[in-house]
């Protein structure tokens, strides 16, 4: 019976072809990829097909084809991907475009998982070889070394690149031949070299040198972002900035930016800022930055040097800053008295720390513990200002600090992707970081006592996403029993695993922050952040003492590509109270904002990702139409981590 339902296809088929003696045609066909489960109509006849079937059927039947519920789609693309493979504008565009279904994203379905896991089994075996493979930004990836560059943009932009010398990957390498293999370590250097800002991913591949041997070959796979590129941001019309820069200076991994401000309100109305960055100064991790700013009125100049806790084994870090500016401020002195006032200052700080680790090197999957002692000595000195008195405009005060603290944190990474990036490998941190800090601040006024507390948490729960909070508190003691310029701050992120819905992939972020003040002073405020409170929102006349958001987005990853850069669409809801401390906060003023955009990032190149952000904000003080459009560059985000920094006062922002 089965045979019988091919035998009348056929037969219909050749029962609608021109009898002979009329006027010769063109006969054509279509090729049906009939899946099992899928049903043909021609007429009133239906067939159903219990397995995969190939038909050649005369275009010129009345025929529909019904595909199984989840196939559609796919059939779908294999037609356009059929179709446009017989011109080469149409061939091109859709390779440019559309990547098929069929075609494993390696990068999209990237297991999330330790980033310690996949050299466990490599533990204790002797490196005997290092060698490197470093790709170049276009053509070929991580997971398929022996792609090349197609089209001739791409390889213009291989030929104006300077792929990153070999002694700049090696200086990053915190193992050598002849070491044993410490697999904490290892993936450590994989997060290292992937936080560098002109590498996209890299990958260390181990292999045994035999079967069952005690020693490997370590293969080190760099690919280079394109270093050449641009950023900024546009307010208005008339208000902006554009960064222009190389990341790879030579292929020796320095930064080298150009910044050009613009206001048209302003004389003059151009201002510029150029900074160049030297990272890991011979293998030491220390990095240098050399800055110096004409923009509008301000003049400014800095030079730094740091060293982070790159991994729980780094046993000093610290860091030092020196900055001189010259700028106008402008200062509310009273709810009708506002003016510019001309300001000089410089600042010197300084800070060291030493860790200890706690916890044994052989409890490879498990966090490892640190307790670490730190101080800073810090001294701002003002020479133009406006005047200041003990109780305003603490800001402006001549004060030089000193500060200790005493930290212990735990911390590993899981490995997985289009989280923060848009595909690249990300590393997002887990463990815990408890610190608490001391110290004696003297300024022109008196001597106070500072203390403060700082618990922050993270970590993955698999199938429900992940979770990180922070509580930190301070303040300053003028007298035993009294605070002053205190404040409490709590935030908490939120989000979903990646849900997949055929080819896009979405993901979900909830967060919320609350920020109190305690005896602040006059003229002391918060306002409404428009990177984290509510988002786009621009206003200068929001402020208080207390506010509490949150904030809900959700980012829907396409499948769809234009030469390398992904488009991510996403909608966002924020809503917060912002109010004086001497009420209750549900008495604050309540503000809100909605809105859509889109975020086109293109990994293989180090330009900030492009957002197209446009909100709704109904009870915006400033606006009558409170619409915003607002479009600026995104530098790439880091998930907060538990790595021990300089002590610091807690922010009241």
């Amino acid at each position: 019976m089965k045979y019988c339902r091919y035998i009348l296809v056929v037969v219909l088929v050749f029962s609608r072809l021109p009898s002979s003696g009329s006027e010769p045609v063109m006969i054509t066909y279509d090729t049906l990829k009939l899946l099992e489960g899928s049903r043909l109509y021609i007429g009133n006849q239906k067939f159903k097909y219990k397995k995969d079937t190939i038909i050649v059927i005369h275009s010129g039947l009345d025929y529909r084809v019904k595909y199984p519920r989840g196939q559609a789609g796919d059939i779908f693309f294999d037609t356009l991907e059929e179709r446009a493979s017989k011109k080469r504008w149409t061939r091109e565009l859709h390779n440019v475009v559309i990547t098929s279904p069929r075609i494993p994203d390696t990068q999209d379905t990237m297991q999330t998982r330790l980033s310690v896991d996949p050299y466990i089994s490599h533990g204790g075996k002797v490196i005997r070889n290092i060698r490197f493979t470093k790709l170049e930004p276009f053509g070929p990836t991580i997971y398929d070394t022996s792609r090349t560059a197609s089209s001739k943009i791409e390889k213009l932009g291989n030929d104006l690149h300077r792929v990153t010398h070999d002694r700049v990957i090696n200086n990053h390498l915190l193992f050598h031949s002849g070491d044993l293999v410490d697999p904490n370590e290892i993936s450590d250097n994989e997060r290292i070299i992937r936080e560098l800002p002109f590498i996209e991913d890299v990958r260390i591949h181990m292999d045994e040198t035999s079967p069952g041997s005690d020693s490997v070959d370590v293969l080190v796979i760099t690919k280079d972002a394109f270093s050449i590129g641009a950023g900024g941001l546009l307010n208005d019309f008339d208000v902006g900035k554009l960064d222009i820069f190389e990341s790879n200076l030579f292929g020796l991994g320095h930064e080298l930016h150009a910044v050009f401000y613009w206001d048209g309100e302003r004389s003059p109305w151009l201002g510029h800022e150029i900074f160049y960055i030297m990272h890991n100064l011979g293998g030491s991790f220390i990095n240098s930055t050399l800055r110096y700013q004409q923009v509008f009125n301000t003049e400014s100049y800095q030079l730094g040097f740091d060293r982070r806790f790159v991994t729980p084994n780094t046993k000093w870090a610290g860091a030092l800053d020196l900055e001189r500016t010259r700028t106008f401020r402008y200062i509310d002195f009273s709810d009708s008295i506002s003016t510019d006032v001309p300001v000089k200052y410089n600042i010197y700080d300084g800070w060291l720390g030493r860790a200890f680790y706690l916890r044994s090197q052989h409890k490879q999957t498990r966090n490892r513990l640190n307790l670490t002692l730190s101080s800073r000595l810090y001294w701002n000195q003002y020479i133009d200002r406006p005047e200041v008195d003990e109780k305003n405009f603490y800001l402006y005060q001549n004060r030089t600090g000193w500060l200790s603290s005493l930290a212990i944190s735990s911390q590993s990474y899981f490995r997985s992707n289009l989280i923060l990036d848009f595909g690249r490998t990300e590393d997002i941190p887990q463990g815990m970081l408890f610190s608490l800090t001391s110290g004696l601040e003297r300024n022109e006024f008196n001597t106070r006592l500072y203390a403060g507390f700082s618990l922050s948490q993270g970590r993955y729960l698999g199938n429900i996403g992940y979770l990180y909070t922070k509580l930190e508190a301070g303040g300053f003691f003028l007298k035993k029993d009294y605070i002053e310029q205190g404040v409490i701050n709590f935030r908490t992120d939120y989000f979903t695993p990646l849900f997949i819905v055929n080819r896009f992939k979405f993901r979900h972020f909830i967060s919320a922050n609350y920020v109190r003040g305690i005896n602040r002073f006059e003229d002391e405020y918060i306002w409404i952040s428009d990177d984290y409170d509510i988002r786009g929102f621009l206003s200068g006349i929001t402020r208080g003492k207390q506010k509490l958001f949150i904030n809900y987005e959700a980012d829907a990853f396409t499948p769809f590509y234009l030469y390398g850069f992904r488009f991510v669409l996403f909608g966002f809801i924020d809503l917060g109270l912002i109010g004086p401390n001497t009420k209750k906060l549900h008495d604050g003023q309540f503000y809100s904002g909605f809105g859509i955009g889109a975020r086109i990032r293109n990994e293989r190149l180090v330009f900030e990702t492009i957002s197209i952000r446009f909100g709704y904000y109904p009870n915006h003080p400033e606006k009558e139409i409170p619409l915003f459009l607002h479009v600026s560059g995104e530098k790439r985000y880091n998930a907060d981590n538990f790595n021990v920094t300089k002590p610091k006062i807690v922010g009241f922002e």
